[in-house]
């Protein structure tokens, strides 16, 4: 009895061990290619950054393609967005997120701008991007587009997946599409104002200013 327990105590103390490991693992392995893309990347890479050996790694994963498919799962957003029953209201409140997550996590825009640029070099990576975290939330807004076509706040003869486009566009991705197009540029544009310009094309008079 003596004997085993402490072996018993060797691996319970190992345990957090490993979640902390596998944690830095995928952690340094979006780091790395946010900023030098797939190329870049490693498996010898993201051991040293993560700080454990690269036999670590491939016990439980077998590529570097792989490991980056996972650590997606860590900007995955779990939360579902309102339902102000206002387009207004709902428009800002994906703007101000968007506004407030690339202001918060500088890693996010540098990782979109690396996924876009293996949109057609590793097509499989992208699409593991866009799987996890683009999917869920573009059926969020559909949501809401339909929601606001269905009161009478948005233009019913606009289609409502050209109305999604544009609000990804303009509000979801605005501020990031500005960085890639305008890099020396200082303006990043208020929710208020993107989302005001963009009601004034795609919402019902009823939502126009002055009316």
């Amino acid at each position: 009895m003596n004997e085993t327990e402490p072996g018993l105590a060797v691996r319970k103390a190992g345990r957090p061990r490993s979640v902390q490991s596998h944690q830095a693992i995928l952690e340094a392995t979006l780091e790395i290619f946010a900023e030098e893309g797939l190329q870049g990347l490693s498996i010898e890479a993201i051991a040293e950054r993560a700080g454990v050996g690269k036999t670590t790694i491939y016990r439980r994963w077998s590529s570097k393609e792989n490991v980056i498919k996972e650590a997606l799962d860590l900007f995955r957003g779990e939360h579902p967005l309102p339902d102000t029953g206002n387009i207004r209201d709902d428009l800002l409140y994906i703007a101000k997120e968007a506004h407030e997550l690339f202001k918060r996590n500088a890693l996010m825009g540098k990782l979109l701008t690396k996924m876009i640029a293996e949109i057609k070099s590793r097509p499989e990576i992208y699409q593991a991007f866009y799987d996890k975290l683009a999917t869920p939330r573009l059926q969020q807004f559909r949501q809401v587009v339909e929601r606001a076509q269905e009161r009478g706040e948005l233009r019913q003869d606009m289609d409502a997946t050209f109305i999604l486009y544009q609000i990804v566009i303009s509000l979801a991705y605005g501020n990031l599409f500005t960085e890639l197009l305008f890099p020396n540029t200082q303006t990043v544009f208020e929710p208020e104002m993107a989302v005001d310009a963009l009601l004034s094309g795609i919402g019902t008079r009823s939502l126009q200013p002055g009316k």
